[in-house]
This record gives C-alpha cells, sequence and structure tokens, in this order.
C-alpha cells in the first residue's frame, strides 16, 4: 500500500480530506499530516510517503518551496499541489518543480481519486520499469563477465596502451579514479568432482559477497578460479582485501561441503595502470597452490616462508615435494597462461637443492615421464611428443640455466592436448545442445543450468565452452534467437504484443517489450509498424 502525506493550513479542509477520503479503499495509507511546509519537513524525512498532498499557499514554508526542498531529497516522490487560485505563473513553478498533479480547490472525492489514480499508476509503472531494468541485468551478467574476462585479459597480458586501458575500462563502466588497487585471486572446487547443489550454493554465497559491494569487481578468470579487484582508499582497500579472503574462508571451510579452495592476495597499488604488476605477483602466488596444497590462504607476507628457506640437503628433501601429484594436479587444474608462473615458483622452491646435479637430473626426469604419461592419454606416443620439444634433455647437462624453459615448453604442450581435447569436447557439446535451445526457446525457464543439466556437465564448464565456441554468451545467443523468432511473428503474424511474447518464452509481455526495445532499439508495436507484411 503506498503511503500518502497531507500538508494543508486551512484546517477544516486538513480534516476534511483526512476523514472524508477513503485512503485505504483508495489503495493508499494515510502516514501524516501537517499545516505548514516547515512542519511537514522533518515528518516527511521520518515518514517517507510515496505521495504528498500539499496547498500552495502557507504561512512559514509554501508548498511549492516544500515541493522544491522535496523533489532534491526524494526525487521518487509523487507531488500534488492544491490551489485556491488560478495563476499562471503558480503552475508553472509546479512544473518546474516537478509536481505530478495541479489540482483547484475546492477538491471533491473525485477530483482526490482521479489524481491518486493517475500518480499511483506514474509509480507502478516506474516500479515495474525499475524491476525490468534489473530483471536484464541479471540476465546480461554473464555478458558482463565475458566482456570483463576478456579486458583483463587484455590488461594483465600487457596487450592494451594506458590510453586503451583506460577507455575500455570507462567502456566497462570501470572505476579507474580512486586512489588505491589491490587484487584477489581464488579458487572452488568440490572435493566430490561431481558440483553437488549444497557446492553450487556455497560458491553462489560467496561469487554474492563479492557483488555486494562496489569495492569489489568480480570477473571470472578460469575455469574454477575467480579474479577480484579491490578499490578505494588505502585503509578500504586493506579492509576489503582482508574481508574477502575471511569471507571466502568462512564459507568454503564449512564441513557439511567440503570444497578444495584457495585464495590469494596481492600487495596494494597506487594506480590503476600498476594492476598488471600485482596481478603478475598474486598470480606467481596463486600457483604455489599446486605444490603447497596444505595452504589454502597464500598472502604476500608469506613470500618468505618459502620451502628453499629451510635447511636442506638432498637427505632431507621432502618426498611430498616432488611427488608426481604435484604435475598431474596442476595439469588438471591449471591453465596454459599459468605454466610460466608455476615452473618458476616451483623451481624457485627447490632452488637450493638443485644445485645438486644428481637431484636435478631427478626431477627432470620426474616432471619428464609424468608429462610423458598424461599426454598418452590424450593419444600422443613419447616419440611424437619428445620431438615436438625444443631442444633434447641431454642439453641440460651442461646448462641448468635450460630447465625452466624445457619444463614450460613440456607443459606447454601437455596443455595444448589436453585443450584441443577439451575444445573439441566443448564443440560436441554446444552442437549438441543447440538444437534443444532451438526446440525449447519457448519454454520460459529455460536457462543456462537447465540446458547444462540436459548436456551432462556442469553449468560452470558449459558456459565457458558455449561463449569460447559461439563467441558469445548464453543469454545473448537466446536472447537474439528469441528476438528473431518475434520479429517474425510481429511482422507476418495478427497476433497481440502479449501472444507474440508468450510464443517466445516470456510470460510477461511488458517485460518481453522491455527487452526487444532495449535489443532492437524500438517497441514491437512500432517494429510491426514498419514491417508488415
Amino acid at each position: 500500500m503506498l503511503k500518502v502525506f497531507l500538508v494543508e493550513d486551512e484546517v477544516t479542509v486538513r480534516e476534511g480530506l483526512r476523514d472524508n477520503i477513503p485512503w485505504e479503499e483508495y489503495g493508499f495509507q494515510f502516514t501524516g499530516e501537517a499545516s505548514d511546509g516547515e512542519m511537514a519537513l522533518p515528518m516527511i524525512r521520518k515518514t517517507e510517503p510515496d505521495v504528498l498532498i500539499t496547498d500552495i499557499r502557507m504561512p512559514f514554508m509554501d508548498g511549492l518551496t516544500l515541493c522544491h526542498i522535496v523533489g532534491q531529497e526524494f526525487p521518487k516522490m509523487k507531488m500534488i499541489i492544491m490551489s485556491g487560485f488560478d495563476d499562471f505563473e503558480y503552475a508553472r513553478r509546479a512544473i518546474q518543480e516537478g509536481v505530478d498533479q495541479y489540482l483547484s480547490k475546492p477538491i471533491t472525492r473525485k477530483t482526490i481519486k482521479k489524481a491518486l489514480d493517475e500518480v499511483r499508476h506514474k509509480i507502478d509503472h516506474e516500479r515495474e520499469q525499475k524491476s525490468y531494468q534489473e530483471k536484464f541485468r541479471l540476465e546480461s551478467r554473464e555478458y558482463e563477465q565475458y566482456q570483463r574476462r576478456s579486458f583483463l585479459e587484455a590488461l594483465f597480458g600487457r596487450r592494451l596502451s594506458v590510453e586503451k586501458m583506460y577507455e575500455e575500462a570507462q567502456r566497462l563502466q570501470f572505476n579507474v579514479n580512486a586512489a588505491c588497487y589491490n587484487i584477489l585471486l581464488f579458487s572452488m572446487n568440490d572435493k566430490k568432482k561431481d558440483e553437488s547443489e549444497e557446492f553450487r550454493l556455497r560458491q553462489n554465497d560467496i561469487l554474492a559477497f563479492f557483488l555486494r559491494f562496489p569495492e569489489y569487481i568480480l570477473s571470472k578468470w578460469s575455469l574454477s578460479s575467480y579474479c577480484v579487484i579491490v578499490r578505494g582508499e588505502k585503509d578500504v582497500v586493506r579492509d576489503f582485501t582482508a574481508r574477502g579472503i575471511a569471507e571466502i574462508e568462512r564459507i568454503a571451510s564449512d564441513p557439511r561441503c567440503p570444497m578444495q579452495w584457495y585464495v590469494a592476495s596481492g600487495e596494494p597499488v597506487d594506480r590503476f595502470s600498476q594492476l598488471t604488476e600485482c596481478f603478475e605477483k598474486t598470480n606467481h602466488r596463486f600457483a604455489e597452490r599446486f605444490w603447497r596444497p596444505e595452504r589454502n590462504i597464500l598472502r604476500p607476507e608469506d613470500a618468505s616462508l618459502t620451502i628453499s628457506d629451510e635447511k636442506r640437503s638432498i637427505d632431507g628433501v621432502n618426498a611430498e615435494n616432488v611427488d608426481p601429484s604435484i604435475i598431474i594436479g596442476f595439469l588438471r587444474d591449471g591453465d596454459v597462461s599459468d605454466v610460466t608462473e608455476f615452473v618458476n615458483g616451483y623451481l624457485e622452491s627447490l632452488k637450493d637443492v638443485l644445485k645438486s646435479k644428481i637431484f636435478r637430473s631427478y626431477l627432470i626426469l620426474n616432471i619428464r615421464f609424468t608429462v610423458i604419461r598424461f599426454v598418452e592419454n590424450y593419444g600422443m606416443d613419447q616419440k611424437e611428443f619428445l620431438e615436438k620439444l625444443p631442444f633434447d634433455i641431454h642439453d641440460l647437462e651442461g646448462d641448468s640455466d635450460k630447465i625452466p624453459d624445457y619444463v614450460i615448453s613440456m607443459l606447454r604442450l601437455a596443455f595444448s592436448l589436453r585443450d584441443q581435447e577439451s575444445e573439441n569436447k566443448g564443440h560436441t557439446v554446444v552442437q549438441e545442445a543447440l538444437p534443444y535451445i532451438e526446440k525449447h526457446y519457448m519454454d520460459e525457464d529455460i536457462s543456462l543450468n537447465s540446458v547444462a543439466t540436459v548436456a551432462g556437465i556442469s553449468s560452470t564448464y558449459f558456459s565457458s565452452m558455449f561463449s569460447q565456441e559461439m563467441g558469445k554468451t548464453f543469454t545473448e545467443y537466446l536472447t537474439e534467437l528469441r528476438m528473431n523468432k518475434a520479429k517474425e511473428l510481429l511482422s507476418t503474424q495478427k497476433l497481440h504484443t502479449a501472444e507474440v511474447a508468450q510464443a517466445i518464452g516470456y510470460k510477461d509481455a511488458h517485460y518481453f517489450s522491455f527487452v526487444f526495445r532495449k535489443t532492437q532499439g524500438i517497441s514491437p508495436k512500432e517494429y510491426r509498424t514498419q514491417n508488415s507484411v
């Protein structure tokens, strides 16, 4: 029920309106009254009515002055002016102040009802439009994430000039005027490997936290990892970095849903243009999760606590630090963009014992045989794999500086096979999903999750594969398909707009019209007029 507040200096008129108008019957709650604008203002600030009804001429503060102040403080509040003067100047000023209705006294029940009906209709329409905009924004979030990731990949890959960087940031509505920035990288995987409903709920809780605050800019980074830019004043960035880590730890540590999770934080920088360097350092730290799986939180201050700082000899090397599962885990869960950081960080953690020729030979052979077994699973035999490497393993005997390049080349080759296999699988999955989407696009409840379920894969994986295969997000594709079908019906069939909406999967005809205008630039009615056969 909408709230209404009345301001009138004549007691008999004020009490007459208050007592003789059936407010609740008209859909309004009478929340207060005052004899002049000065008395009314603090009461209005407290009750925040939806509609203000005020006389125009009153002592102390008149109606127009009150409307001016209310309009500044509560721009969504509707205002109805009552006046016993037929004066054009008053009417002109009322229009300037954004008054919605200008009523001449005496006020009858019929007059007030008509004015209230009109402002209620206006309020309902504005709220409806706001809800449509929010719904469309939520539906477009997948596209926004896709755009953000593309921008961040270019930014962190040093493929943008400073001018282009700021230009793209403005286009994507990134606030780049903050005094300080930092980066969080985090990943989440279901330990049960089946992405249970409980896992998805926990994952959504974490993502919702970062979407709740303007200090965070969240973007998907890889299949299971996310990048968060933290922005604000230095103390704010420090605080929100810590809060983000704490929230991830709180939710991901819930014993009811065992997660494999990691989060790495960077060191704050003063310029948006310095984020690339911040990311590189944070990503280097994030790569440690593959050889230090016991540490869920990887902070800058922990950098000095590396394995290489421990007193060691070959006899004292922890077998877990050279376990083949480290390489296998990276090949399974990592990304080709992480290879250099992973190799450099992993070898750095073993640098003291790498001085030993025996240990060095053992480590390289261990990695080599692990990678060979991995690529054989993707159909490449050992001979073919070794021929594709840039140099022979024997070249490392006299030049240990080549070890990082050798390991990097092995891992990149393995990733190319894994990703090609994934791409082929993704191509097949998407191509098989398209006929299903074509057949069910008119179902109101069709969604990324429902199509992924039919395809038998996780929604995260399907979203990634769909965008990669089609060059657009699932939501973009579905909306485009529906709008094309709508244009076909509008131009060839004599259907009402509501019938067209129903035919293409929109239960709410008004929301269909909103989306049509948003994507096509004109209303369905205008399109029909211009394109009817």
